[in-house]
């Protein structure tokens, strides 16, 4: 430097730093918040898949039905009542194993959760691939099957269609699938025996009120005054008198007469 030239002084750099500390701070806490609450890619993801167990499948249930992906969890044939409390409960936040998985029959689990100020207990039995939940029922735990069999037993000997019907329903309120399925006309559809078991998972109680037998038809209808989850409703039964084997029930609707 020569004499006579003028040096600025030099400018703090405090200011800087704390001006970039704040940012950096931002920014961090930014990231925090967006990682741990939305939407959440720091936190470790719910377990909705486990069910080697019941143990296993209860907490997978309740964690499901927390995000509304409990589908793959259900057993392939299930109770009426899953499939209504399925859309009823949707997503379902702060949903919390309240009972734990405690065995009720010699096959078959049941646990309770609360969600949304209700409480549904569930029951859980073994399937494909692991447990899976055959019934959900809000406000307590489901009743235990007698068993869970679903080959039928060998066909009662029956002699008119109204001793066709009236086992059938003795076999939905006693909650016997064997013995249900056993009734049934051998050329029924799939989706007729699937909703006898989807019937019996569930808690329905029915009485024959009145028979029509109808001779040149060789048919008998059985009309029914029945209980589903809780529900009056009326039940209708046919039969096929004249088929092979012996009288059989053809055909059931379950809630309409």
């Amino acid at each position: 430097m020569t004499y006579g030239q003028y040096a600025p002084p030099k400018k703090p750099k405090t200011w800087l730093w704390i001006t970039l500390t704040l940012v950096v701070v931002l920014i961090a806490g930014g990231v925090a918040f967006t990682g741990f609450v939305t939407p959440g890619f720091f936190k470790s993801k719910a377990d909705t898949t486990s069910r080697a167990t019941p143990e296993q499948l209860s907490q997978s249930f309740v964690n499901g039905v927390a995000e509304d992906s409990a589908s793959q969890l259900w057993c392939a044939i299930r109770s009426k009542r899953s499939y209504a409390f399925e859309q009823t409960m949707g997503v379902s936040e702060g949903a919390q194993l309240s009972t734990p998985a405690r065995q009720r029959a010699a096959e078959e689990y049941s646990a309770a959760f609360t969600s949304g100020g209700l409480t549904v207990g569930i029951a859980m039995i073994p399937g494909e691939g692991g447990w899976c939940v055959r019934d959900a029922k809000v406000g307590g735990e489901p009743e235990p099957l007698p068993s869970i069999e679903t080959r039928p037993s060998p066909r009662p000997d029956v002699k008119t269609g109204e001793e066709a019907g009236n086992k059938f329903v003795d076999a939905i309120n006693a909650r016997e699938i064997p013995a249900a399925l056993a009734v049934l006309c051998a050329k029924v559809p799939d989706t007729t025996r699937d909703g006898v078991q989807q019937i019996i998972h569930g808690e329905a109680r029915y009485t024959v009120e009145k028979a029509d037998v109808l001779t040149t038809a060789k048919q008998t209808i059985l009309h029914l005054a029945g209980e589903n989850d809780g529900v009056r409703k009326p039940g209708r039964v046919e039969t096929e008198d004249d088929a092979d084997g012996g009288p059989c029930v053809a055909s059931f609707a379950p809630d309409s007469d």
